[in-house]
């Protein structure tokens, strides 16, 4: 795991270096009969929403569009207007025996209960596969993520798209500069959820609109009969089909130090929560990551998750007036803390410990803003697109070598939401929760018929 990490900081550095570098595979040896020049064909599947961005987006980045997938017509309205010519399917397994010759990639922008079938579908056949984040709903999807993709050797990557940005390089610049010192505390929040959540039974059922294919729409999980409160968005906080808060952001905020410290799968997880979790995520909750070891440190870390209405303190001797904002990360540190907004923005020193907020935190501010404009933001969508055309699999920095452990770290957070003030154990040798058998049953589960996981 730590070499897989310190080779994805390496290349994260030099990223933009590395792939200007590189030189396009001669045709034949990557795209089947492609040539050099030509552009990287793919597949948007999900077109609505989000989708049309990522769509957009891998375009701008050199993509040429040769097909769409979406199970609803109306959701995807503006994408099917827009790009008439594209031929349109409901169903992403006709798309693939359809055009399978025709693609190199496949950009996945659906309902988390649907990346991990849909993706591995798309890795078997070849294809770069750039997923939505959270890589997938469960622990065992993303294990079977990252292992196809190992085995397939594709170009890989998640997307939370702040990972290609200047402030995750400063974050990564201050840990290098041992500008915390010792790591006391992390703490990373976000305002989700934005939709409902905290339900403690189902909907009631509906007859499903004529412009969506609600069987296709379900995918992997079992027969569930359809319901308005289910969509467009609200299916994040429903257990079956989304990851709830931390779902829709840990991705983005916990990325600092999840990056820069190593952390990769925790040791203990407790959480606090606003009401039981059963068939939907509370309306909001506290969970703290115990690590016995950071690989970069060697020393334990301690992280916390806030969501809903909960936000951490500020660290003493930070400005009276400091607000932690809607989304973020702070690193609490011997020397310095920091704290960064939404998606790894910019950290910013905050305070010295010690000290009252004073001209040396100004003056920090300060070099810290001037070595910030020394980095440049890099696009994850092009860095996707030039590594797969280059074929360098190692290139992005959120490759599944990276996403998966950091997606599946966010998933244990999730299953301890079930088990509230109760501390749970996690043994990375055996992949199991060792002091809650009934934890271990949430790891995974079992797709329906046509949506199976198998290598």
């Amino acid at each position: 795991m730590s070499k897989n990490f310190k080779s994805n900081r390496r290349n994260f550095v030099k990223s933009s270096a590395a792939l200007s570098s590189i030189s396009i595979l001669p045709s034949g040896m990557l795209f089947g009969q492609n040539k050099p020049s030509e552009k990287f064909r793919f597949a948007q599947i999900g077109c609505g929403g989000k989708g049309n961005v990522d769509m957009a987006e891998t375009i701008k980045a050199g993509g040429s569009l040769v097909a769409m997938c979406d199970v609803d017509t109306k959701r995807a309205g503006s994408a099917i207007k827009k790009h008439k010519g594209v031929p349109l399917y409901a169903d992403y397994r006709k798309l693939f025996d359809k055009h399978d010759k025709d693609l190199d990639g496949v950009v996945v922008t659906t309902p988390d209960h649907t990346h991990a079938c849909i993706a591995l579908e798309a890795i078997k056949r070849g294809k770069h596969v750039y997923v939505q984040k959270p890589l997938a709903r469960t622990y065992e999807e993303c294990q079977v993520l990252q292992d196809a993709s190992k085995k397939y050797k594709v170009v890989t990557q998640m997307g939370n798209q702040g990972h290609a940005g200047a402030g995750l390089k400063v974050w990564q610049q201050m840990q290098n500069e041992n500008a915390f010192g010792d790591i006391l505390h992390v703490h990373t929040w976000s305002n989700r959820p934005i939709w409902p959540q905290g339900m403690q039974s189902k909907p009631n059922a509906e007859s499903a609109p004529s412009h969506l294919n609600w069987d296709l729409w379900l995918g992997p999980i079992a027969e569930t009969p359809f319901s308005s409160k289910y969509l467009p968005f609200a299916w994040r906080g429903w257990w079956d089909f989304g990851c709830g808060a931390m779902g829709d952001m840990a991705c983005h905020n916990m990325d600092p130090a999840f990056w820069i410290l190593e952390l990769g799968l925790p040791d203990k997880i407790k959480a606090k929560v606003s009401s039981p979790v059963n068939v939907a995520y509370p309306e909001s909750s506290i969970i703290e990551y115990t690590f016995n070891k950071s690989p970069v440190t060697g020393k334990p870390v301690k992280l916390t998750w806030y969501d809903g209405k909960h936000r951490p303190k500020m660290p003493a001797g930070s400005h009276p007036e400091l607000s932690s904002g809607t989304n973020g990360c702070m690193i609490e540190g011997s020397k310095m803390s920091a704290m960064g907004g939404i998606c790894a923005a910019r950290p910013r020193p905050i305070a010295i410990t010690g000290q009252d907020y004073s001209k040396d935190v100004k003056d920090l501010e300060r070099h810290w803003r001037a070595e910030a404009k020394k980095h440049k933001d890099d696009n994850n969508y092009k860095l996707w697109v030039d590594a797969a055309k280059a074929g360098d699999p190692n290139a992005p920095g959120a490759k599944f070598d990276y996403s998966a452990p950091f997606s599946q770290a966010i998933l244990l957070g999730c299953i301890a939401l079930k088990f509230p003030n109760r501390e749970l154990n996690w043994d990375q040798k055996t992949k199991r929760f060792t002091n809650c058998d009934e934890a271990n049953q949430w790891l995974s589960f079992i797709p329906r018929k046509g949506f199976e996981l198998s290598l």
